[in-house]
């Protein structure tokens, strides 16, 4: 925190994060309004994840080709945009679900090109030494926003309707487009990060230079286990945080605020465990960490799954969150420690794609096998997937080659 542009986009972030989460649980909740069907719900998931699957190729280009300060406030200044447009499509009317595909899907192409710029920008805010500690705090403030946003799109929700909660978070693009606008561009630490750029010229084509970061990531095997780890954990974990408003409703009965309670729970959970990782679990093997995260990321989902009541529930998603921090800021850090500078914005897209490649689908098919064969029965099988996978990846000694630098 001692370094003013760190600082700047830090605080920035948390507060428009707070937005972005207020817009997730309002969204998911609109959409099971409307339709009463937890396929819908996965639909929309669909519709939020597809379109940065379709734009990874141009993320990583865009990131390391432009000024990422400049990317970000384009990029956010289009989601805020979005965001007025869903609260004003609420206020006049509009129900019919596939409208609100649309707007996801717009929503998904700008958040698409903006997520490897994010992670890669955090590099240029502070020096190397200090890089895996801003990584956590990074990741702490995203999960400290989620600890309050969705309670307070909740209690929005609720008070005063869908329509407003969406203006709200699309008021609160504000802090991050006031932080970059704010950021010392010569402070930066940008050393080396264009050098590969301006050796390849304009780097031939876009989908050239992405197939020689994917032989890039084939070749470093820790980057590669970071990747095949995060998509696990996303395929299975992820698609319940959009599938969250179905416990609310079908398995606990609550109200719209205790439904934003529900999807605060991870937040929650995530900033009781920062101090423990950023402080002893940094000290510890990346390997080490790994095992514990994965497997104590399995075993919250399958106590979520089956809480038979909602604080029971409320543990589950707690846990959830603190084994999610533990794991993506551990995994972030390996690539970011083992990737070379010239190439991060465009590796950081290839790692993205272990979330941003399964969550269409997996959103999808546990939207379907939940209306079939019910919450709980689906979320605990994905929860003993990933406590194998994890099992797995530690007994064969993948997990050990996340330790180089």
């Amino acid at each position: 925190m001692s370094y003013r542009n760190y600082r700047l986009f830090w605080l920035g972030g948390a507060l428009t994060n707070n937005g972005r989460w207020i817009q997730y649980v309002t969204t998911y909740f609109v959409v099971y309004q409307i339709t009463e069907s937890a396929a819908w719900v996965g639909a929309a998931g669909f519709a939020s994840f597809i379109p940065m699957l379709l734009t990874n190729p141009i993320a990583g280009h865009v990131s390391d080709r432009f000024d990422r300060r400049r990317v970000l406030l384009c990029t956010n200044t289009a989601c805020a945009l979005l965001a007025g447009s869903m609260s004003l499509a609420w206020g006049v009317g509009a129900r019919n679900p596939w409208a609100w595909m649309g707007l996801l899907l717009a929503g998904g192409f700008a958040y698409g090109i903006q997520l490897p710029t994010w992670q890669s920008f955090v590099a240029e805010c502070v020096p190397r030494e200090h890089l895996h500690n801003a990584i956590t705090l990074n990741s702490t403030q995203f999960n400290a926003a989620r600890t309050f946003g969705p309670a307070l799109g909740g209690l929005l929700i609720g008070l005063a309707g869908p329509g407003w909660a969406l203006a709200a978070a699309a008021f609160a693009y504000g802090p991050i487009l006031t932080a970059l606008s704010l950021v010392r561009p010569a402070d930066l630490f940008r050393a080396g990060t264009r050098s590969l750029v301006e050796e390849e010229g304009e780097m031939g084509s876009v989908m050239a230079g992405y197939r020689e970061t994917i032989r890039y990531v084939a070749a470093s095997p820790g980057i590669r286990i970071a990747i095949l780890t995060t998509a696990l954990v996303s395929t299975m974990g992820q698609p319940v945080v959009q599938q969250i408003v179905v416990f609310a409703e079908e398995v606990f009965e609550v109200s719209p605020f205790w439904f934003g309670m529900l999807g605060a729970a991870q937040g929650i959970g995530a900033l009781f465990a920062a101090p423990l990782v950023a402080g002893e679990l940094s000290r510890m093997r990346r390997s080490r960490i790994q095992v514990l995260a994965t497997c104590g990321y399995g075993i919250a989902l399958a106590l979520f799954g089956l809480a038979p009541t909602f604080w029971m529930g409320f543990l589950g998603l707690s846990l959830i969150g603190s084994m999610h921090l533990a794991s993506a800021s551990n995994l972030n850090s390996t690539v970011q420690l083992q990737v070379e500078d010239s190439r991060r914005g465009r590796v950081m897209a290839v790692y993205l794609m272990g979330v941003l490649g399964v969550s269409p689908f997996a959103n999808l098919l546990m939207g379907g096998a939940i209306a079939v064969l019910g919450p709980r029965a689906v979320v605990t099988f994905a929860g003993l997937s990933v406590l194998v996978g994890g099992l797995t990846l530690h007994g064969t000694g993948r997990f050990r080659l996340l330790d180089g630098d």
